[in-house]
């Protein structure tokens, strides 16, 4: 029975994030589009979704607070609260009777409201099923393993059905899969989830709890740690948002899109259980110090790439794959121990702490994207200038490759 827990407890744990990163694609890159189709101004709908994004910034942080002042089964039912909003409002930002700029604000507010009430607490939980070291790393590779298999199911679905990607047939078909699917697997884990480590909830103190602030920053791990994880999500976020530009205008590969990031996920999949040895065998930091350093030793291959070399961006793609499983799960194993630690010595901060990490992750990509658009479009974007073409090159690859590097030298001599 024991050993049977070993596999199971990770992966009902893990479950729930393949219908949660099924929303991440749809979400990101086919809505906007879908909603231009629809007759809202392209301007408008960006300015909608930055607004939406920038409020969801916020709310993060405040969403961990609160969860750390609950008690168990109330932070629960905080994730079941998350569900039933996310449900309804992706319905009706998915599947407008009528769309419209406003529509799209109100719903997507509610959209990302929902994934943080069920993401926070959700993540926060590596602290809390195992008082193991790297114990809590199986459970974060599980997540992030089943998360990218979310991707790889999503990119290849439209595929399957032959329906265009950012079209209202699909968007019929993705919602009640992710509906009926997110509804068996958080349900599942709620159910069969054991929790050992249940930190005591933080006493009444406010919406803002300057002592738990305080702790997470004079805590010298985790102002090791934050400042590297943020860092090292902007190097990811430039290469992901720039992706599609650089694929069609740049290499001229536009039919290939698909192949080539299925390449990558699933080199992340495959490549997960041998990070997990090297951080059991080497330390966390060090493996994923080696995934970063894998990460920048391929990307400085695009500078050799040519329009039209689909063989050399494949395997490129694939080898940066390799990094992807270590450079989502390695970072939030160490917070969570970190996370383990101070909630034992002071009560409750998990919430707070992976509240921080999902601002961090969410503020990464949108300074990723306000730096990337406007640096292009000064240089000359809309007339595909050649200058804007060489700024797509070094923001794609070498500003990313330049960022990680930053980051190796913050972590030098961390263990």
């Amino acid at each position: 029975m024991k050993t049977a827990r070993v596999w199971t407890q990770p992966l009902i744990y893990g479950l729930p994030a393949w219908p949660l990163a099924m929303l991440g694609i749809p979400l990101y890159i086919y809505l906007p589009n879908y909603y231009h189709q629809m007759g809202v101004e392209l301007a408008l709908v960006g300015v909608m979704l930055l607004l939406a994004r920038v409020t969801d910034v916020i709310t993060d942080p405040l969403i961990g607070l609160w969860r750390d002042r609950l008690s168990a089964n109330a932070r629960k039912l905080m994730i079941l609260v998350g569900w039933a909003l996310l449900l309804l409002s992706l319905w009706q930002l998915l599947l407008p009777e009528q769309a419209s700029a406003s529509h799209l604000l109100v719903w997507a507010l509610l959209v990302y409201l929902a994934w943080s009430l069920i993401m926070i607490p959700y993540q926060a939980m590596t602290a809390e099923v195992t008082r193991q070291y790297h114990r809590k790393t199986q459970f974060t590779a599980s997540r992030e393993a089943l998360a990218i298999l979310g991707v790889v199911s999503v990119l290849l679905l439209p595929v399957i059905l032959d329906l265009a990607p950012d079209g209202r047939d699909f968007f019929s078909h993705l919602f009640p899969i992710i509906a009926l699917s997110l509804t068996l697997f958080l349900g599942l884990m709620l159910w069969r989830l054991r929790l050992p480590v249940i930190a005591k909830k933080q006493p009444e103190k406010g919406v803002f709890n300057n002592q738990a602030w305080l702790l997470i920053w004079r805590d010298s791990a985790s102002r090791q740690l934050l400042p590297a994880y943020f860092l090292n999500s902007l190097a990811n976020a430039l290469p992901a948002t720039l992706f599609i530009l650089f694929v069609e205008h740049y290499l001229e590969l536009s039919a290939q899109t698909g192949i080539l990031l299925l390449a990558f996920f699933i080199a992340g999949v495959l490549a997960l259980p041998g990070w997990i040895w090297l951080a059991k065998r080497l330390g966390k930091y060090t493996a994923w110090r080696g995934s970063m350093l894998l990460a920048c030793l391929s990307f400085v291959w695009v500078f050799t790439l040519e329009s039209g070399d689909f063989t050399g961006f494949l395997i490129i793609s694939f080898i940066s794959g390799l990094s992807l499983g270590a450079d989502v799960a390695l970072p939030s194993s160490i917070q969570a121990d970190i996370a383990q630690r101070l909630s034992q010595q002071q009560g409750a901060v998990n919430g707070l702490l992976f509240g921080i990490w999902g601002m961090l992750t969410k503020f990464a990509l949108a300074l990723a994207v306000g730096i990337a658009f406007p640096i292009l479009g000064w240089l000359g974007w809309e007339n595909q200038s050649q200058q804007s073409l060489d700024a797509l090159l070094w923001l794609y690859a070498g500003l990313p490759v330049l960022i990680k590097l930053a980051v190796l030298a913050w972590l030098r001599n961390v263990l």
